[in-house]
């Protein structure tokens, strides 16, 4: 038997020092894919000088009634089609997907129009 030489283990092969490439580097932490982005929203009606702040608790159609009912005191059951005005003046039905890809402090102008007892939403780009 041979004396044992520094970095050997004693049956001859050689240890290495742990390498980050050997067993690949720890993962890095990621946002929960549970827990949709808040996204806030700057509106005002018309009339007004300044903006409201909306926060949008989830970043969906749904989430906008819930935070423009909240702000404006609106019920849920009255408020009826939701409309998006284009800079360009285009009027577009509002869903999901365009919800999703507001940026945070996007500004839009909102106009509430009641048309047989139901609250109809366009909110303009500014």
């Amino acid at each position: 038997a041979f004396p044992a030489e520094d970095g050997e283990d004693g049956s001859g092969l050689r240890r290495l020092p742990f390498s980050d490439d050997e067993f690949g580097s720890p993962p890095n932490k990621m946002a929960r894919a549970d827990e949709p982005k808040k996204v806030l929203l700057y509106v005002r009606k018309e009339s007004d000088e300044v903006f409201d702040a909306l926060m949008l608790k989830n970043p969906t159609l749904q989430g906008l009634v819930e935070a423009i009912s909240d702000k404006y005191d609106l019920p849920l059951d009255k408020i009826g089609k939701v409309y998006k005005k284009c800079k360009k003046g285009i009027l577009v039905h509002m869903d999901d997907n365009i919800i999703k890809h507001y940026s945070n402090e996007d500004t839009f102008q909102i106009t509430m129009e009641e048309h047989g007892g139901m609250c109809k939403l366009t909110l303009t780009e500014i």
